[in-house]
């Protein structure tokens, strides 16, 4: 029986595959199970997958989708074929240390009442360079107070979790993209223990990613964001703290805005509107009375209920002096002397 299950879900990803499902065949630990779930891959990644499970049929399942719905939905599909006690995501163009899943699972014996266990992320990037996640490691966190830190990320959501908890909490397919992150939410949150171990997981930062790229994905964060803030009155948290991701919700509202301004051109105009309806809708469904009073008369960042075109405008001229002042790739600019 397999100690840890990996669920990889797969979407054209022929160039970073097959080092990561070498990261996972090369464990030190013994018995790992790996579910690739390929989600309808127009490029060499459904052959890839046929080969690694020709020469490793034991260890390897593959579900095939006939139409791409996205990493929550093909999550989904793979839970009920786990077999171990525990269970981990590994997206397709990222990698383990030979250690990783062997630190995990001794955290688990060592620690009975733990529930998730945290990897010690470190982001790779194409030309070589690696930094670590900003969240400095902690001994043990109860499951509550790891699920208030998740909101902000100030930890992070890399982690192997009891398969009861995959089991009970399926990913939210509210979106394409960003909505899987609230599953993870979830799962600390009914965590009675959450440890961290010095297993590595190495975050490629693919500039072909879906986060990446400009596309109307980009504006799945707010129904995304949404969706969590519906899950949390139904959870009944503390009304402090569904302020307070109310302050995250309107942050990432206005990055939405910078991402719109910046790259409207990129879009047709269909899709112009699409993402302008998803902004105001968005700015009305968040509530904005217990944000900071700095940020709420910040120019810039003020909410102007219910005046949505002196809203806009305000955007408009924000954006417009940050692109005096930055770069395209977002760094401040400098004066040659």
């Amino acid at each position: 029986m397999p100690e840890v299950s990996v669920l990889v879900a797969v979407y054209n990803a022929a160039d970073t595959l097959a080092r990561c499902l070498d990261s996972l065949l090369g464990q030190t630990l013994p018995n790992v199970q790996i579910i690739c779930i390929d989600d309808a891959s127009t490029d060499a990644s459904p052959h890839i997958l046929h080969q690694y499970q020709k020469a490793h049929p034991h260890c390897i399942d593959i579900i095939t989708l006939s139409e791409n719905h996205g990493l929550s939905y093909a999550r989904n599909q793979g839970i009920p074929l786990i077999k171990a006690p525990y269970a981990t995501l590994l997206d397709s163009d990222d990698y383990l240390a030979p250690d990783a899943l062997q630190q995990v699972v001794d955290t688990f014996n060592l620690h009975p009442n733990t529930d998730c266990v945290l990897f010690d992320v470190r982001y790779i990037y194409p030309d070589g360079h690696e930094h670590g996640y900003r969240t400095p490691p902690f001994q043990c966190m109860k499951g509550y107070d790891a699920f208030v830190k998740s909101l902000s990320w100030d930890i992070h959501g890399w982690n192997v979790a009891r398969t009861t908890l995959y089991q009970q909490f399926h990913f939210d397919e509210t979106c394409h993209t960003y909505s899987d992150e609230n599953t993870i939410m979830a799962h600390y949150l009914h965590s009675r223990e959450v440890r961290c171990c010095s297993g590595i997981y190495y975050y490629f930062q693919n500039e072909n990613s879906c986060t990446h790229q400009v596309s109307m994905h980009r504006f799945d964060l707010l129904a995304a964001n949404e969706s969590l803030h519906r899950q949390l009155v139904g959870w009944g948290i503390d009304a402090d703290i569904i302020a307070s991701y109310e302050g995250r919700r309107w942050n990432n509202l206005l990055d939405c805005f910078w991402f719109y301004y910046r790259n409207r051109k990129f879009l047709t105009p269909a899709q112009r509107e699409q993402a302008l309806q998803l902004l105001k809708h968005a700015w009305d469904n968040i509530d904005t009375t217990h944000l900071p009073l700095r940020t709420k008369f910040k120019p810039g960042y003020m909410p102007l209920h219910p005046f949505w075109p002196l809203f806009v405008c305000q955007e408009w001229a924000l954006y417009m002096v940050r692109r005096l002042r930055y770069d395209q790739n977002g760094r401040k600019k400098t004066k040659n002397h």
